[in-house]
């Protein structure tokens, strides 16, 4: 894990791509596009269907290294709107179960805006102490938590390329990394990044069980 801190609180960047917010024993997570695969399958394109319990499983034993009361998903939870229906009864159960163990905080995404899931209340963006969590980076004048972008570093090592996820920090926002195992990205030099953060910005690269600072300068 990474300590950083961010509008005068301390929060953790873990290795999986999840961020931590200790004092509020929140547990903060975006993009996991679940059902990514029978949504591409709905058009001819079969992949193997493991996506969303691969995904679900280890959120869920994140969720057990931690002491969390309150989840926040952070947007595009779903591939679409009819995703929660595909998922399978392991998936579903385990999903569920992560619903009714802890305060389940759903905002939405691009991909499930309209979506409808039993027991579970939708938000367009969440503000707690000060920081505002959604999917899209907006236009207030607050800290704020996103997703949406996947975004990714590339490098060279050894002569081989490497596309890895990243957290991106700045005084102000952070851009959280895809969660989901089935999930692209958006390289961190591209033009989308340098408008989005104007200000001085740190890379965090997640590579499994570690988590490194990139000086891309």
């Amino acid at each position: 894990m990474k300590k950083i801190v961010f509008n005068k609180n301390t929060f953790f960047l873990v290795e999986q791509g999840i961020l931590y917010w200790p004092k509020n024993f929140v547990l903060v997570v975006s993009d996991l596009h679940l059902e990514k695969s029978s949504y591409f399958a709905k058009f001819g394109q079969f992949l193997p269907p493991y996506d969303s319990i691969e995904t679900l499983n280890l959120l869920d034993e994140i969720l057990k290294q931690h002491k969390v009361k309150t989840v926040i998903l952070l947007g595009d939870v779903f591939h679409d709107n009819d995703g929660y229906d595909r998922l399978d009864r392991r998936a579903k159960l385990i999903f569920n179960k992560i619903n009714n163990k802890y305060n389940l905080l759903f905002v939405v995404g691009n991909h499930d805006q309209d979506i409808n899931i039993p027991n579970i209340k939708t938000y367009e963006d969440i503000t707690i102490d000060g920081i505002n969590f959604s999917h899209k980076p907006s236009n207030l004048n607050s800290h704020q938590v996103f997703g949406h972008f996947h975004p990714k570093i590339l490098l060279k090592l050894n002569g081989k390329r490497i596309f890895k996820k990243c957290f991106i920090v700045s005084s102000t926002k952070i851009c959280m990394p895809a969660f989901g195992v089935f999930t692209g990205g958006l390289n961190v030099e591209s033009d989308i990044f340098k408008k989005i953060f104007k200000q001085n910005k740190e890379y965090f690269l997640i590579d499994n069980s570690h988590i490194y600072q990139i000086n891309l300068n």
